[in-house]
């Protein structure tokens, strides 16, 4: 897919808005806040943040796997996203974007197409080896990006893209959320895209703050420090988390025997 064809969709909008698969998500606020002349972008598990038929204009995103020969989702997640769209659905867009690679991999040669999908969005052939190594960007980060740098002029509106867990939906150890977070943020910085989580558009939330009362710390010095600081606290979190597995081993050794043989009597 080429920039000039998802330009050519947004021309007769005056914004595009992302829309995560995210418990944060409230539709009616999102619709009823952004313009009347906004195209709303879903992802194939929307069923889980639109409780009826979305009646406004609407592109539908899949994520293809395999180098685009099947899809991710099962026809289960289509069927319900398609009750979703009866009437107002503009296009669907199949986005593929593999585990990053280590620099100096060999890129592709041309854009992937696929079979399955009438237009192919290919982040991996657009951005090479950006994606932190053997980790898989998001769909929603794929896309959001993509636009960023092929359309600079649209005018993107993230909606529930905060990388945060909520209580209900999973949020998958594969995708970079921190990575996603940084470069997304970047993109807000330099108004090439917004959130529609105003709170989370502050340059820099408290740090800001921070070098607002104290001038003589650099943005430059902040970050770095804030990293380091950020860094350890993830080291001490993932050696209690080493600690938890370790201490429920047996409990869940025990439930996997019952559960085996719980299997077997059947």
């Amino acid at each position: 897919m080429q920039g000039k064809d998802f330009e050519a969709l947004l021309s007769s909008y005056e914004m595009v808005a992302l829309i995560a698969n995210s418990e944060s998500v409230d539709i009616d606020v999102i619709t009823s806040t952004l313009p009347e002349k906004t195209l709303y972008v879903f992802f194939t598990g929307c069923a889980k943040i639109l409780s009826g038929p979305f009646e406004k204009d609407a592109v539908l995103c899949h994520r293809l796997v395999a180098g685009g020969t099947r899809f991710l989702k099962s026809q289960k997640h289509f069927d319900k996203a398609y009750s979703l769209f009866t009437r107002h659905l503009k296009a669907e867009i199949g986005v593929i974007a593999d585990r990053g690679v280590s620099e100096g991999s060999p890129g592709l040669a041309a854009p992937r197409q696929s079979p399955l999908m009438p237009q192919t969005l290919d982040f991996d052939y657009a951005f090479g080896p950006l994606y932190p190594v053997d980790r898989m960007p998001t769909t929603g980060f794929a896309v959001a990006v993509w636009l960023a740098e092929k359309i600079p002029h649209a005018n993107i509106c993230l909606c529930g893209f905060t990388g945060a867990a909520g209580l209900q939906f999973s949020m998958y150890t594969e995708h970079d959320w921190t990575f996603e977070q940084i470069m997304l943020q970047l993109f807000v910085k330099r108004g090439r895209i917004r959130r529609f989580e105003e709170k989370l558009s502050e340059p820099a939330g408290s740090f800001a703050r921070l070098q607002s009362r104290f001038p003589e710390f650099s943005e430059a010095t902040i970050a770095l420090v804030a990293t380091n600081v950020l860094a350890n606290r993830f080291t001490g979190m993932e050696r209690q988390v080493a600690k938890l597995w370790s201490k429920t081993k047996l409990e869940r050794q025990i439930r996997g025997f019952f559960k085996r043989f719980k299997n077997f009597g059947h």
